[in-house]
């Protein structure tokens, strides 16, 4: 198989997009599970209500089973908000991948002048320091940007109408937008992900 290369970025509406199909994928059926569970508990609570309009334990069922409902499905909402705001810094960046045979290897596109950063630990926690900033040597950190291999024979992916979406695990997504891509490369991705999709 010819080694596929392709050069991206993901803007946080791709971003957004491809985390909410993250979510649908892995925890729609438990959400609907739960909200079940917890609407029968809420039911309840109402049955002991109309029974007894002075149950006191009916109302907090009530209340306990209709919270839990409501939580249930807000608490993805916020947490692809939050991840979007942890994210706001890095939708400039851009990216390489290579797809071979048995694996994927994930790059971030780095200048030359760019491939350390330093860092400098203080009171206010970890911060990305200026060239010309002096630091206390024993404070100074620097490291590479590394790059994420991907080993595996076959791929839990999906595709949509503007990208590729890869799952690694119940916990990390890759996304490879479409518009980045030629109409040759969209036909090779598409082909690489048919062939080794799960």
């Amino acid at each position: 198989m010819e080694k596929i290369q392709i050069k991206y970025n993901n803007t946080l509406t791709e971003i957004e997009t491809g985390y909410k199909l993250f979510q649908h994928k892995y925890m729609l059926k438990r959400s609907i599970i739960f909200s079940l569970v917890y609407a029968i508990a809420a039911g309840i609570g109402i049955s002991f209500i109309i029974r007894d309009y002075t149950n006191f334990p009916g109302y907090i069922l009530f209340v306990i089973g209709l919270g839990m409902v409501f939580s249930t499905w807000a608490r993805p909402y916020y947490a692809r908000k939050r991840l979007i705001k942890t994210l706001q810094s890095f939708s400039d960046e851009k990216y390489s991948a290579v797809f071979e045979d048995t694996r994927i290897v994930i790059d971030t596109e780095i200048l030359p002048e760019d491939q350390t950063e330093t860092v400098a630990i203080t009171s206010r926690g970890v911060m990305t320091m200026d060239q010309d900033m002096e630091i206390p040597e024993e404070q100074e950190i620097k490291h590479d940007k590394t790059k994420i291999e991907l080993r595996s024979n076959t791929l839990d992916s999906m595709e949509t109408h503007e990208m590729f979406l890869l799952f690694v695990n119940r916990s990390l997504i890759y996304i490879f937008p479409k518009r980045c891509l030629t109409e040759e490369e969209v036909g090779k991705l598409k082909n690489y992900f048919e062939d080794k999709n799960i």
